[in-house]
Order: C-alpha cells, then sequence, then structure tokens
C-alpha cells in the first residue's frame, strides 16, 4: 500500500471551519467510545474473590465485591508479612559446595545429589506469608428488592462503580483508593424515600484488637503473631522461621454521614436514616525497607492517624479530581484498539463466556491488555514501599500460595516486563529500591558460601531479605534453591532493559552498574574449569523440570551448565561489558569476562531434531511439556537469540513447538511466556493462540489470571506479550542503532487498529494505525533525541530525531 503525506492543500475558510467542528465532534466521541471500552461490568455482585474488582495504589489493595445486602472490601497493606528476618545456610557451605562440585565432575550424579540433599540444607527452610490486612463491611438494612444492578470497573479513572434501585430508591456507591493521598475512599448515597441504614466493620480472623469510636471513628491495631508447628499449621514442610510477636500494623476510619446519624457500637458505627455516606480508610505497618524488616522505632497507629487526619480534611470532590487525574497520568499513555464489535455492549462475564466459546474477540484481548496494565500500576507505583509480589497487592487468605513472595526464576520478572514498553516505567522504581538491598545484603553472605566479592540471589525472597536457598522442604529448598544461584543475576536484565528504554546514563552509572558488575563478579568466583579447560556453573538446574540420569536411570535436577544457568551468565556478561564501554569503567573485570566468555560452552543444540537442549546433553525430560521455558531464554527476555543466530532461531522454534506439542502450560505465566517467545520468532497466529488461551482458560469470569491458583504474572505478561506482537526494539542496527519493528506479530484477527504511546528502546515513543495489516500511519516521538532504524515489513528506515522532536514517518511502502 503507498501512504503519501498530504502537504499544501487549500481550503476555503468556510469549508475549513466546517470541517474543524466535524472533526472535534468526532474526535469527542471517539473519546467516548473508547472510554467504554475501558469500562468492566456486571450485573450481579461477586461471588468469588477473583471476580470481585481490585483497586490499588502501590501500598493499599482492595477486592470490592459490590454486594447490595454486605458490601466487602477485602484489604490489603502492601508491607504486611508474617515472619522475620533469616538467611539460613549450611554450616561450612562453601567447602560442602566444592564436594559437591567435584562429585559433579567425576560425574557421579546420584552422590553429589545425595550429598547436597543431606549437607547443603538448612532449617527454616522456607518463611512466612504475605497476610491480608483486614476486610472492611458494610451491612445493609432492607436491601431486598434489588433492580437495575449494574457494577463496573473505569480502568481510565481507577474507580469503582456499584448502581442499582432498592425500595423505590436509586443507591449509587463508588470507591476508589488513592495514590495521592495514601487512603481508601467510599462513597454511598441514595435518591428517593429509602434511606442508609447500616453497620460498618473491620474483621480480621487473628492478631487484631478493632474497637469504635464517637465521631464516627474505628480503629483496628495488630500485631502478627506467629507460632511455630505443631502448635499452628505451616505450610511449609521445613519450617518457616521462628515464632513470637513481630509485625505491628494499624488502621484507621472516618465515617461521614448527610442527614441521618452514626453512632459507636463495640466494634461496628451504625448508620442510621442518611443520605449519604462517605468513608475514608488508611493503614501502616512498622516495617522499614532501609532495614529490611519492622522496626519498633516506628508507631503504625500514629503514621495511620496522621494520615487519616489529612485526608479527613480534603472533600470528596477534591479528593476524587486528585486521584483521577493521577491515575489518568499514567493510564493513558497507552491506547490500543483494535476497532469496534457488538461484543462491547455485554457484561464482562457473558463476554468471556462468549469469547471460551468462540475465541474471537479482539476488544476483549485489548481490554486484557489495559487490565494489566491497571494492575501494574495498582500494584507497584513510584512511591510504593515494595514491588509487586506474586499477586501483585491482592491477597486474600493468612497463608498465600507460595506466600506470594518474590519469585526470581521468572515470576518476578514477568511482573515489570511490561513497565517500559507500556510507558509506565515508575512501576519499577520500588523494584529498584528493594532489589539493591537484596544485594547488598547478601555480599556477606557471597563472601561466606561462595568464597566470592560479588553479590547473589536464590529464586524466593520476601521483604527481609532471604536470598540463601528456600523451599517447603528440605528436598525442595536443594533442588530449587540450592541448584540455583543465578536468579539474582537474571533480575538485574530487567534493569539492563530499563536503561535500554531509558538511556538514563545517571542511573546506569549510579544503580544499575554496581549491580551488573557484582552480578558478574559472583559468576567470575563461582565458575570452574574441568581438565580440559572448559568452564562449569554447578551445580547446576532447570528449573523446575527433570532428566533421567544416563548412569542411573533415575530422575535428577542436579546437573552442570544448564542452558539456563548458560544464557543468564552470557547475558548478564554481554550487559555488563556493554555497560561499562559506556562509563568507560571496568577494564580489569573485563579482561577477566572476555576470558571466561571464551571457555564457556556454546548454547547446545540436539543434531537428532534441532532443538536447543534443556540440559548440556540429549536427555530424556520427566516432563517434555513442562510449564518451564527456562532453556529458551536466549530467546526472551533475552537477545541471545534473534534472526541474526539462524541455527539458534529456529531451534528455538522447534523447542517452543516440542513443549507446546507436550502439553506446556498449568500456570498462566508459561502461558505468557509462550505468547512472548512466539512474538519473537515472529509467529502472529501461534501468538494469538496464546492469547486465547490466558483469556479462555481459568475457573473465573473476571479478566483475573487464574490459570493455577490466582498470580498476577499470567496478567502482566499477557500485557507484555500484546505490547512484543505490535512492536519490537531488541536488535539494533549496523550503526549500533535500535531497530524499531512495527507490527512483528499481527495477527489476522488484529487486522485493523491503532495504538499510541508504545515505548522502544532509545527511549522512542511510537503512535500507529494500521488497516488489513498494513500501516497507514507512523508517529515517532523522541524524548532524548537521536537515531534509530523503523522497520515495518521488509522496509527499514532511518531516522534521526532532535530531542522533544516528533515525526511523522513517510515510507514509500509500509506493508507487513
Amino acid at each position: 500500500m503507498i501512504y503519501i503525506k498530504m502537504t499544501g492543500q487549500k481550503i476555503g475558510t468556510l469549508i475549513a471551519v466546517f470541517l474543524l467542528f466535524s472533526l472535534v465532534g468526532c474526535k469527542v466521541q471517539e473519546k467516548v467510545a473508547e472510554n467504554n471500552k475501558m469500562v468492566l461490568w456486571y450485573q450481579s455482585p461477586a461471588k468469588k474473590w477473583t471476580d470481585a474488582f481490585p483497586l490499588g495504589n502501590g501500598k493499599l489493595g482492595a477486592m470490592c465485591f459490590g454486594g447490595t445486602d454486605v458490601e466487602r472490601f477485602q484489604l490489603n497493606e502492601k508491607t504486611l508479612w508474617a515472619g522475620s528476618p533469616s538467611n539460613p545456610y549450611a554450616q561450612d557451605y562453601h567447602a560442602k559446595l566444592k564436594k559437591v562440585q567435584s562429585l559433579i565432575l567425576e560425574g557421579k550424579i546420584k552422590e553429589a545429589n545425595k550429598y547436597g540433599v543431606e549437607n547443603m540444607t538448612a532449617a527454616p527452610a522456607s518463611f512466612r506469608s504475605y497476610e491480608p490486612l483486614a476486610d472492611l463491611l458494610i451491612s445493609f438494612d432492607n436491601r431486598d428488592s434489588v433492580q437495575n444492578y449494574k457494577r463496573e470497573l473505569d480502568l481510565s479513572q481507577g474507580i469503582h462503580r456499584v448502581t442499582y434501585s432498592a425500595m423505590g430508591s436509586k443507591i449509587i456507591s463508588e470507591s476508589f483508593i488513592s495514590a495521592v493521598d495514601n487512603a481508601l475512599y467510599v462513597r454511598i448515597a441514595t435518591k428517593g424515600t429509602d434511606k442508609i441504614n447500616c453497620s460498618i466493620g473491620l474483621e480480621r480472623a487473628k492478631d487484631a484488637i478493632i474497637k469504635a469510636l464517637p465521631n464516627g471513628l474505628l480503629q483496628m491495631d495488630g500485631q502478627i503473631v506467629d507460632i511455630e508447628a505443631p502448635m499452628a499449621r505451616d505450610e511449609n514442610a521445613g519450617g518457616s522461621g521462628a515464632g513470637g510477636e513481630h509485625m505491628r500494623f494499624a488502621a484507621r476510619l472516618k465515617t461521614e454521614v448527610t442527614g441521618g446519624s452514626i453512632t459507636a457500637m463495640e466494634d461496628r458505627l451504625v448508620v442510621k436514616d442518611a443520605d449519604e455516606l462517605i468513608i475514608k480508610l488508611t493503614a501502616a505497618t512498622d516495617y522499614n525497607l532501609s532495614k529490611l524488616n519492622f522496626d519498633s522505632t516506628i508507631d503504625p497507629a500514629v503514621l495511620a492517624n496522621e494520615n487519616l487526619n489529612k485526608v479527613i480534611a480534603t472533600s470528596w470532590s477534591a479528593s476524587k479530581q486528585a486521584h483521577v487525574e493521577d491515575h489518568r497520568n499514567l493510564f493513558e499513555r497507552v491506547e490500543l484498539d483494535f476497532g469496534n464489535s457488538p461484543k462491547d455492549s455485554l457484561p464482562t462475564d457473558q463476554r468471556l463466556l462468549a469469547y471460551k466459546q468462540e475465541g474471537q474477540d479482539p476488544g476483549l484481548e485489548a481490554q486484557l491488555f489495559q487490565f494489566g496494565r491497571y494492575l501494574l500500576m495498582g500494584s507497584s507505583r513510584a512511591d510504593a514501599v515494595l514491588p509487586a509480589n506474586l499477586q501483585g497487592i491482592w491477597s486474600e487468605r493468612m497463608w498465600a500460595p507460595w506466600e506470594a513472595d518474590y519469585h526470581l526464576n521468572v515470576n518476578l520478572q514477568m511482573n515489570y516486563w511490561p513497565a517500559d514498553v507500556t510507558n509506565i516505567p515508575e512501576t519499577l522504581d520500588p523494584l529498584v529500591n528493594w532489589f539493591e538491598l537484596i544485594a547488598e545484603i547478601s555480599k556477606p553472605l557471597a563472601k561466606e558460601m561462595y568464597g566470592s566479592d560479588g553479590w547473589f540471589s536464590h529464586h524466593a525472597s520476601n521483604p527481609f531479605g532471604r536470598v540463601t536457598p528456600s523451599a517447603s522442604s528440605f528436598d525442595s529448598q536443594f533442588n530449587n534453591g540450592v541448584l540455583d544461584a543465578l536468579p539474582g543475576a537474571w533480575m538485574t536484565m530487567n534493569l539492563w532493559d530499563h536503561y535500554e528504554f531509558s538511556q538514563d546514563k545517571v542511573f546506569l552509572k549510579e544503580r544499575l552498574y554496581p549491580l551488573l558488575s557484582g552480578a558478574s563478579e559472583f559468576i567470575l568466583d563461582v565458575l570452574v574449569a574441568d581438565s580440559e579447560g572448559v568452564l562449569h556453573f554447578m551445580p547446576s538446574s532447570s528449573p523446575e523440570n527433570q532428566y533421567r540420569d544416563i548412569a542411573t536411570g533415575e530422575m535428577m535436577r542436579i546437573t552442570s551448565t544448564s542452558t539456563y544457568h548458560l544464557t543468564i551468565i552470557k547475558a548478564v556478561f554481554k550487559a555488563t561489558l556493554e555497560a561499562g564501554s559506556i562509563l568507560g569503567v571496568g577494564n580489569e573485570q573485563r579482561e577477566r569476562i572476555l576470558a571466561a566468555e571464551a571457555a564457556l560452552p556454546k548454547i547446545p543444540i540436539d543434531s537428532n531434531n534441532g532443538r536447543i537442549m534443556e540440559w548440556r546433553q540429549p536427555l530424556e525430560e520427566k516432563e517434555p511439556g513442562h510449564r518451564h521455558l527456562s532453556h529458551l531464554l536466549g530467546l526472551h527476555p533475552f537477545t541471545l537469540i534473534t534472526n541474526e543466530t539462524p541455527e539458534l532461531y529456529e531451534a528455538a522454534s522447534e523447542s517452543l513447538a516440542w513443549r507446546e506439542k507436550n502439553g506446556h502450560g498449568g500456570m498462566g505465566w508459561a502461558y505468557a511466556h509462550a505468547l512472548l517467545m512466539h512474538a519473537r520468532l515472529l509467529e502472529a497466529e501461534k501468538a494469538h493462540k496464546s492469547v486465547v488461551t490466558l483469556l479462555s482458560r481459568g475457573n473465573k469470569s473476571s479478566l483475573m489470571n487464574t490459570i493455577g491458583p490466582f498470580q498476577i504474572d499470567g496478567n502482566l505478561g499477557a500485557v507484555a506479550g500484546i505490547a512484543e506482537m505490535l512492536i519490537q526494539s531488541h536488535t539494533k542496527d549496523e550503526n549500533g542503532n535500535y531497530i524499531i519493528h512495527l507490527l512483528p506479530a499481527i495477527p489476522e484477527a488484529w487486522s485493523n487498529g491503532k495504538v499510541s504511546g508504545l515505548k522502544a528502546r532509545g527511549n522512542f515513543e511510537v503512535d500507529m494505525e494500521w488497516s488489513n495489516g498494513t500501516l497507514t500511519s507512523v508517529l515517532l516521538y523522541s524524548k532524548n533525541g537521536g537515531s534509530c532504524s523503523v522497520k515495518a515489513g521488509d522496509d527499514l528506515m532511518k531516522v534521526t530525531l532532535k530531542a522533544g522532536e516528533k515525526k511523522e514517518l513517510t515510507l514509500e511502502t509500509i506493508s507487513n
């Protein structure tokens, strides 16, 4: 298709004015339609937790059920965790590590595994869980004859609404969690003769005292008391740490009414005959990020009271306006539209049901994309204390699945893959703040356990800085923890991506390079040379798969230099070298890295089937369709495998096909990672099939990822994957400039559409529209100024922009 930029046309004044007003009217209508597409809605209250609507500001979270008899807001405060700091490791760990390495080099795999399980584990095997704060319950009188019910979540405003009629009156409820004020706001109003009669209370299963006070005040004060097994249930067979009086927390609530009255009765506030009620809730804990611990000098009650006093002084309308402006500032940076559909008018549960039956609804797929951005914003904001955990910020169980921890062998990484490309880089701030402290706390442990001057983290961590091996049992602690000392190194690559997007050299110098250099130092210190001079990383594994040992026929995890670890090492070395070159530092380490790179094995390909091997030999997998794609990290998220490495590129495609042929999945994040890899392979229809799977599987009537227990990574990985289908920028041209590949994996289902605000590496921003799979317009913006190559189909256009410059591209042929 030929695209020509029209210039120099002269239009009469009257016609120009008419067209201008017509255009403005159309734009207003389009904006209203787009905003309506950003509303999820139902015709009944939520029955299941996953069908409730999430609100969050990175600190406070709420799941809103929209009940008419009892309205429930299930609350979380991001820093509220059971347990206390603990970094256990086996005595003489370094000597025992050398013993295991020696056994592996001798080919005594079974002996190495047995020795390791018996000698390299330590109690407690794991740690305690993230906990919910409380339930806010509003129990209404006389709500039997409910009609015209609707509850909705406006993604663009971050507001939850419920409307219905009862007893001849119309009830309107709105709620939001403000990042500006760090508070939950709820407003319920009635229009008609039937007034608001209800009780308001906070409930928590344990460890809290709740009191109602005069003037519409409700307070909750608590302290987590951890009790060790067998006096209390411990979800981890190997133990979760010492018992005791641990983290303190507090919540404060103020209720104001218009008309009627409000009375304190023990642990409830009772509202009679009100026309309107407004609830404001704040919460705090005594967690101190700088100490990676709770802190007795912090009084959460004082913090919660101080914040409540601030929000009491602000009107509902002013607080709502400030919240909406703040939320829109982030959310509306990116707009995605795949066109109108008759299904746009359906309630979300009915729309999902139709999708599961038909698999065709591009508008729902666009909602999935924006809902994921909404979730990342809600669970990780610039001023949040901690990063998004395994459930983001939303968790209702006292002991969450996998403790809702920070899993660093794909899950935490996936949480943040959408941050830069979908233009909400501020969400990375709490990750960087926490992660720097993780690296710092690990340095003396690296010296003691590994004889290294670098830093490390094993695969599961928490707000208390757990970096040593951790898992539910001692056997699992060895196989998932001891055998995997490089998840921390992998995590640095998220931050390297952030630099590539932002080009922020201050961030690179002051924050990222020390992390990269320290991770490389750890790797250099622990690599072991065999008799032929080949470097090995061991003990090693490939999460969480097993292979059949050739010597014994038994299924094992322990190995030497799995492809997973090999690709992490190669990627971290590559980033460290490039960062050092940019900054002009690290010459001594550079020489050591180059020497080590030359002695590392290549990424192995099985000559019998053309697939990338998970281990260094062609071994029988226990699960050919395993959910982890660890051996394919070179394809995504790293850039070791691209179309410029055709043999590896094809081998990665064969490997991914083999995984999927044998079942692959079981968890939402697994399908999301496959989606990302298909996008990198430019396999548009296969990538889209992964999107369909993410939306159509799971026991839910909402967009929450419940393929397996709810984990937020499936939602956030889907966002990154959809973005990767629309824009890629991970390769460079012959001049070292990023290649911005437009619509690299666009499926037939998305043949028409438009998107604005997506980011590309080099700190470029892209708006584009397409029709029948062919680009019709492209607008490129550069914040920093610089050069790039823009690729569309087979066409490549070199572009140079000044800082702040926008340019409409006029490629002679823009085809896909």
